[in-house]
This record gives C-alpha cells, sequence and structure tokens, in this order.
C-alpha cells in the first residue's frame, strides 16, 4: 500500500458503527485520500471482510477486554457527577426501579453532597485529569508512537476499548474527532472527555444539548451532519408493494402493521402485546380482518414465541442475524439492514414501536405511529414501560406529539382503528419530528461526514485541550 497517504485511525468497537461509517459508504470514499488503519475486534474484522469492506485498509485488532476495576470506577463517578449535575430525569427512573448494589447508593448520595460543594465542571476536570493521568494503555501508546496519524476519528465514547485509544492519541498529541454515536447518548448512556478537538453530531437539537452541558467546548468544535445510516430513506424502495409481499410471505391483498420491538431486556412481554393484535384481527372484532403484521425484531431480542405465530397468524418475522451466544458488540448489521427497515417502513400502513429510535424513522416516512406504553402483566427487575417515554432524551419525543401513545389494549385497538381510518391523525406533529431530529437529512450526510473528515483542521487551528466539562 502506498505509503504517501496521511494515516488516520478509526475505532470500530461495534456494530452500529459498521452501520454508520462502512455500510454509507463513507470509509470507502475516505480510502482515495487516506491511508486508513481501523481499530477494532477480530469478530468485527472478519465479518466486515465477510462483506466486503476489507480491501484498502488495514487492522489492527484490539480484543474487547474486561474493564480493569480502577478504570471503571473513574468511569462511574464521572458519568455519576455528570448526571446529578444535570438533574436527569433518566438517572432518577433508573434509580427507582433498577436495585443497585449498596456502595452505588452510598455513592450516589456523596456525590450529590459532594457536587453542592464544589462545582461540577471544576470536580469533573479534576476526576477526569486525575484519571488521564493514571489509567494508561502502554500498548496503544506504542502503537501511536510507531504511527502517528493526522488525526483519529473516534465512533463510539465511554468504553473501555474507545478509551484506551483516545488517552493515547491525548497523550501523543494527535488531534480526535468523534461522532456522537446516536441521539439519545447524551442523555442516557455516555459522558463526553473533555478531550475531543471536534464533535459531530445528528442535528442542532444535539448540538445544543452539548453545549448547554459542556459549555466550553466552542460552537464552532460542533458539527451537525446528520445521521448517515438514514441516507437511504430519502430514496424509494426498488420492489412493489406486492414484491415486498411475497418476500416476507404475506399476503398483498392485506395492509400491514409493522411492530418494531425493543431488547427483551427492555421488554420481555412484547409477544404477548402482539399475539393479541393477531387474535384481534383473526377474530375480526377489535380490528379489520384485511390486517397482517410484520415484526421487525430488535437484533438483542430473544424473544421465541414470534416464530411460533407464523404457523397460526397473518404474520411474518424478521430476525437480524444476531448470535446470542457472543458479546453483544460483536453483532454486525447486514449490509442490507438499513433499506429492509425502510422498506418495511414504506409499506407499513401503522408502525408500532416501544421507546425507540424507530419513531424518528417512521416520522421522516410520515407513517403513523403508535407507542406502546403498558405492560400486559406487572413486570420484574425492569422500569415500567410508561416510565420509557419520561426518559429525557425521548420525552422531547414525546412532547412533539407526533404519535399515539396506549396504556391498554382497549386503547391499542382504538388508535390503529384510528388511524386507518385517517393517517394523517398526529401529522402536524410527525412534521415537527423531522424538522427538529432531521435538520439537514434531505441532503446526503454521508457526503458531509466525508466532507468534514477530508477538511480536517490542523491541530493549530484551535484545540481543546483541556478545558470542555459539564456545567452543573
Amino acid at each position: 500500500m502506498p505509503q504517501d497517504k496521511p494515516t488516520i485511525f478509526i475505532s470500530i468497537s461495534i456494530g452500529w458503527a459498521v452501520r454508520n461509517f462502512f455500510q454509507t459508504g463513507i470509509i470507502g470514499a475516505l480510502k482515495d485520500r487516506y491511508r486508513i488503519v481501523v481499530f477494532t475486534t477480530r469478530a468485527i474484522q472478519e465479518a466486515l471482510i465477510r462483506q466486503g469492506y476489507g480491501e484498502g485498509i488495514e487492522f489492527q485488532v484490539m480484543e474487547q477486554t474486561k474493564e480493569p476495576r480502577r478504570w471503571r470506577l473513574f468511569r462511574q463517578f464521572k458519568k455519576k457527577i455528570y448526571m446529578e449535575s444535570r438533574r436527569c430525569s433518566t438517572e432518577e427512573i433508573e434509580e427507582k426501579y433498577k436495585p443497585r448494589p449498596l456502595y452505588q447508593r452510598i455513592g450516589g448520595r456523596a456525590v450529590r453532597l459532594l457536587i453542592r460543594c464544589v462545582r461540577a465542571t471544576t470536580l469533573l476536570n479534576a476526576v477526569e485529569s486525575l484519571d488521564f493521568r493514571i489509567n494508561r494503555d502502554a500498548e496503544m501508546a506504542a502503537v501511536f508512537g510507531r504511527i502517528r496519524p493526522l488525526f483519529f476519528f473516534a465512533t463510539h465514547a465511554s468504553s473501555i476499548f474507545e478509551e484506551r485509544l483516545l488517552r493515547s492519541a491525548v497523550r501523543a498529541g494527535v488531534p480526535v474527532t468523534f461522532m456522537v454515536l446516536s441521539w439519545d447518548h447524551l442523555s442516557s448512556k455516555v459522558v463526553l472527555s473533555r478531550r475531543f478537538d471536534r464533535i459531530f453530531v445528528w442535528n442542532k437539537i444535539t448540538k445544543r444539548e452539548l453545549l448547554e452541558t459542556y459549555p466550553n467546548y466552542r460552537e464552532d468544535q460542533i458539527r451537525v451532519v446528520g445521521a448517515p445510516q438514514f441516507d437511504v430513506y430519502t430514496e424509494k424502495p426498488r420492489l412493489s408493494y406486492a414484491q415486498w409481499c411475497e418476500n416476507w410471505g404475506l399476503d398483498k391483498a392485506r395492509r400491514t402493521l409493522l411492530f418494531t420491538t425493543a431488547p427483551h431486556l427492555r421488554h420481555e412481554q412484547q409477544h404477548v402485546i402482539i399475539e393479541r393484535l393477531l387474535q384481534g384481527i383473526v377474530e375480526g372484532r377489535n380490528l379489520p380482518s384485511d390486517l397482517q403484521i410484520f415484526i421487525k425484531c430488535h437484533p438483542f431480542d430473544t424473544t421465541p414465541e414470534y416464530d411460533s405465530f407464523v404457523e397460526k397468524y397473518p404474520v411474518a418475522v424478521y430476525r437480524p442475524a444476531a448470535n446470542l451466544s457472543e458479546p453483544q458488540d460483536n453483532w454486525i448489521p447486514s449490509p442490507d439492514e438499513m433499506i429492509i427497515t425502510r422498506d418495511s417502513l414504506y409499506y407499513c400502513s401503522v408502525n408500532l414501536n416501544i421507546f425507540s429510535t424507530i419513531t424518528l424513522e417512521a416520522a421522516f416516512l410520515d407513517r403513523p405511529i403508535i407507542h406502546i406504553a403498558f405492560d400486559p402483566d406487572p413486570p420484574k427487575n425492569r422500569i415500567p414501560c410508561r416510565e420509557y417515554y419520561n426518559f429525557a432524551h425521548f420525552k422531547r419525543v414525546v412532547d412533539l406529539d407526533g404519535a399515539l401513545m396506549v396504556e391498554s389494549f382497549e386503547e391499542l385497538f382504538g388508535a390503529v382503528n384510528s388511524y386507518l381510518c385517517d393517517p394523517d391523525i398526529k401529522k402536524e406533529g410527525r412534521a415537527m419530528i423531522v424538522k427538529t431530529f432531521f435538520d439537514i437529512q434531505k441532503r446526503s450526510s454521508s457526503a458531509r461526514v466525508i466532507q468534514e473528515l477530508l477538511n480536517h483542521p490542523d491541530k493549530s487551528e484551535g484545540s481543546l485541550g483541556a478545558r470542555a466539562c459539564p456545567s452543573p
């Protein structure tokens, strides 16, 4: 491989990043300009090669390692400071319903007391500085010393895999660009490092959230690029409805309800809800008899009951190829995963989901949306379904009023029938969801990311260094 190209490092530690950056053509477009070194796991490397993405790039295999206790304690401490300083509803709900060890409960109270005495920004800065000073990675430091990249493109955050790379890049003085993996991460899943030089986000609302909670980031360092994986939604399906139905063993004479499931750990009773819908269709009492259901499973929905429905009801089931015996981080979406999702949304009469990003996608295609917000039986050892819609990130979606929320079977049947009679119900709300969460998606988001990475600024143009941290 020619060595006259500048080298860039890219982290691909989970399957979602494969979808976002390989399957969108972003990495392929960068190969003409850069020598690309991809840091990934053995399982993901093998999957990328099988899918045809291995040519013209180099792999640096890093196995997912167990997070050292010292690293984990610092990470949890930082996240607790961040969440408590924001008074995040997500954290309050998690604490209310999820049993936590005694040390976590005591630690939470201690952090709440501490940030009353010390400004959260100051405390978080100090904790991260100490964390970076104590927790080092000699192996990755040697790699950065041997191959000095033009920049490091980080595609995930708050995992030991990504932290090993970030700390080594910072110590070597290598600029770091980070793309927030999804719209919900800042509110519920990660606390960001203060060491990124640039951050890419999906939309203006995430940019505003980031600037409000990490006030020392400059506005020009946060780039709104859209969601690359949703670019396929700007194109129409290549198949007709009849052909699509034939591919899935459905009846072209029937209308289709799309039920997109949640991970099993979020809601283990989805099969009960789906079967009641199917019974309502077959009996023709609660629902029209000309309906059928396409169940598109979440990769980590382990519910086995769906398969038995096929023999009894007008239904088809799509399960993404996830090997549930392996770690979830090894799951890789198929190259046509987003096309399958787009087509199922395009041809459905109504989308039913539980607290899902699919809400944004359905709104983008102007499809009626029903939010399932109830549990047929009281849940055990998990958050009640209705509470998910109070999570900080999803409450914004709920407030835009683009979906019918149902809290019982009676309301569920009523919502389906209402949409079938008038699909324009909540149309204005769906348009507001699109306006809020898809600022530039009508153009190619992948092209925007490529452009930003090809025009990567030199370190001298302005790096944050160690300044950005959340405010209290």
